[in-house]
């Protein structure tokens, strides 16, 4: 049987996003920003530093992730 949307999937060790390739992102916002555009980004938990992301694709799965790890944990250590 020939399953056509398995044909253009990626490979499982595939990154599901592209690394960036733009200087200080993803860099700890300890200065200003060493691009402009980039919007800092604090992470999840009380004192989690913030970084500095490309506004964008970067900063919407820098905060995403941020809000991900945020969320509790369950007893046995699912979410």
């Amino acid at each position: 049987m020939t399953r056509p949307w398995a044909q253009s999937r990626p490979p499982a060790e595939a990154a599901a996003a592209a690394r960036c390739t733009v200087d200080g992102c993803g860099s700890e916002a300890t200065g200003p920003a060493p691009s402009a555009g980039m919007v800092p980004v604090t992470g999840a938990g009380d004192g989690a530093g913030a970084h500095w992301w490309c506004a964008g694709r970067c900063a919407v799965l820098a905060r995403t992730r941020a809000e991900l790890r945020a969320v509790p944990m369950r007893s046995g250590g699912g979410r």
